[in-house]
């Protein structure tokens, strides 16, 4: 998805016919906070992804890694060399996730 997450939301409404109002309703927010986030004015809270995966029918895996995904964008894209970034952060996520498996890990 090359749009921002909140233009998607809108073109996921707009494509299935929804109001603002019944989309917002359906997501348990505000219709205002909905119009705001479909804007760029608001983040989007990541306590309505299952809602939002549910109303379109959509793969909540697929639509946490979009959520993400632009999470890690909004933060690099402004940084000089975003693929260097990119790799770093890829080798600090994986040396936490070996760090978390060993301290489950119990030796007798």
């Amino acid at each position: 998805m090359k749009e921002t997450f909140g233009e998607y939301i809108n073109h996921l409404r707009s494509k299935n016919g929804l109001t603002l109002t019944k989309l917002a309703a359906a997501l348990d927010i505000d219709q205002s906070t909905l119009s705001k986030i479909e804007n760029g004015k608001r983040n989007v809270p990541i306590e309505i992804l299952p809602k939002l995966a549910l109303a379109f029918n959509l793969d909540l895996k697929k639509l946490e890694h979009e959520y993400f995904s632009e999470k890690i964008a909004e933060i690099i894209y402004p940084q000089e060399e975003p693929q260097k970034l990119l790799k770093a952060a890829e080798e600090k996520a994986k040396y936490l996730r070996i760090k978390k498996q060993q301290q489950g890990k119990i030796n007798f």
